[in-house]
C-alpha cells in the first residue's frame, strides 16, 4: 500500500483579480508538511489577472554551468536562454507508450492530423479559446491547437490548494500562454483528483502516489491525442501543485512523462512512492530537472529548500530563485518559470 501522509493547510494564499496577492491566515491542523495556495469557490467569473508580484531575488544553483537569471516580474521578454544541462533531446511521442499509428501517412501520402481531444465546455481566457473535458477519468482544461497540427511540446499547470486558480482560470498565466501557443505548445491544466478530508475542493497538497499515477495516465493520453513531438514536458506548479511535484509526482511519473519542473512557492521537503530508482536510472534523471521559486518568508520556505537539497543530492539538475522578504506566492511566478524553462530549451 502507498504511504499516505495527510496534509492540511495553515495559510491559504491567493491572488485576487486585480488586487495582487493576499494572504489569509487559517488555523488548521498540520500532519507533516504544509501546503496551500488558491481559494474556495467554483463558478467565479474568469479574469486575466496573473500571479506575479514584486520582489528582489537571490539565486543558488547546483549546476555550475547554469546561467543566473534575474526575476522579470512576469515578463517573458526578459527571459534569457542558456544551457543549464546537457542536451537530452526529444523524441516523437515522448513516454506515452508504443506507436499506435497516429501521425502515419494517409492513403493520399499526407500525414494524418492528430486525433485531438473533445471540447465538452468551451470558454475563453486571456483572449484565447479554451476547453474543459475529461480524459482518463480526470477533468482537464486545455488550449486547443489547430486540428491539423501536432503539438510540439506539452505544458502542464498544477494548481494550488482548493483550486481557485484552476476553477476561475487565472492561474493560466497570460505571459505563459502568449509564449507557448504561437509555438504550438499544448497548455493543459489538470484538476487534482484529491481533496482534504471533509472538503470537496481539489487540492494537490492532499494528493498521494496513486493520484500521481492517475495524473500521469491522463497526460499520456493527451500526448497520444496530439502526437506530441518533444519527450520532455514543461511543468509549473503553485503551492499545493509544487508540493505534489516534489512529493510524489516526479517519483511516480518522472520515467513516464518526464520534464522540466518549476515548483513555485511550495515544496514537500520529502519525497515518497518512488516507482523508479534515481541511483540506478541516470538516463531518467537526465530527462528531469527541478527548479524552486519561493520567498524566504514563505511558510513553505523550509520545505522548498529541503526539496531542492533532496533532488540535488539525487543527481537532478536543480536551481532555486529565492525572493528576500517575500511571503507565500507574493513574488513573480510566470517570468521566472519561463526563464527556467528557456534556460534548457
Amino acid at each position: 500500500m502507498p504511504i499516505r501522509i495527510p496534509l492540511k493547510e495553515t495559510v491559504r494564499a491567493y491572488h485576487a483579480p486585480d488586487m495582487g496577492t493576499r494572504t489569509e491566515v487559517l488555523g488548521c491542523a498540520l500532519a507533516l508538511v504544509l501546503c496551500g495556495c488558491g481559494d474556495d469557490g467554483e463558478g467565479a467569473p474568469d479574469t486575466d489577472t496573473g500571479t506575479d508580484g514584486m520582489g528582489s531575488t537571490s539565486r543558488g544553483s547546483s549546476d555550475p554551468t547554469s546561467a543566473s537569471t534575474a526575476a522579470t516580474g512576469g515578463s517573458s521578454s526578459g527571459a534569457t536562454s542558456a544551457a543549464s544541462a546537457p542536451e537530452t533531446g526529444g523524441s516523437s511521442g515522448g513516454s506515452s507508450g508504443p506507436d499506435d499509428g497516429s501521425g502515419s501517412e494517409s492513403s493520399g501520402g499526407e500525414p494524418e492530423p492528430p486525433a485531438g481531444l473533445p471540447c465538452d465546455a468551451p470558454f475563453q481566457h486571456a483572449g484565447y479559446d479554451a476547453c474543459q473535458t475529461t480524459v482518463e477519468g480526470l477533468e482537464i482544461k486545455y488550449f486547443p491547437l489547430d486540428e491539423d497540427v501536432p503539438a510540439q511540446r506539452l505544458i502542464v499547470f498544477l494548481h494550488g490548494d482548493t483550486g481557485a486558480d484552476y476553477i476561475e482560470n487565472w492561474g493560466f498565466a497570460e505571459e505563459i500562454l502568449d509564449w507557448a501557443l504561437p509555438q504550438d505548445f499544448l497548455v493543459v491544466g489538470v484538476r487534482s483528483p484529491a481533496s482534504y478530508d471533509g472538503d470537496t475542493s481539489p487540492s494537490f497538497g492532499a494528493a498521494q502516489p496513486d493520484d500521481a499515477d492517475a495524473v500521469a495516465t491522463t497526460l499520456e493520453a493527451v500526448i497520444d491525442a496530439y502526437d506530441v513531438v518533444e519527450e520532455r514536458a514543461l511543468y509549473w506548479g503553485v503551492s499545493g501543485g509544487s508540493w505534489f511535484t516534489t512529493s510524489s509526482y516526479i517519483p511516480v511519473a518522472g520515467h513516464r512523462v518526464p520534464g522540466i519542473f518549476v515548483a513555485n512557492c511550495g515544496g514537500s521537503g520529502v519525497s515518497f512512492g518512488w516507482a523508479w530508482d534515481p541511483a540506478t536510472s541516470p538516463e531518467i534523471v537526465a530527462l528531469n530537472s527541478l527548479y524552486m521559486n519561493y520567498g524566504d518568508q514563505d511558510f513553505l520556505a523550509d520545505n522548498a529548500a529541503q526539496s531542492y537539497a533532496e533532488y540535488t543530492g539525487l543527481g537532478f539538475v536543480t536551481d532555486q530563485l529565492v525572493h528576500p522578504g517575500a511571503t507565500h506566492c507574493a513574488h513573480p511566478i510566470p517570468g521566472p518559470t519561463l526563464d527556467f524553462w528557456m534556460n534548457e530549451l
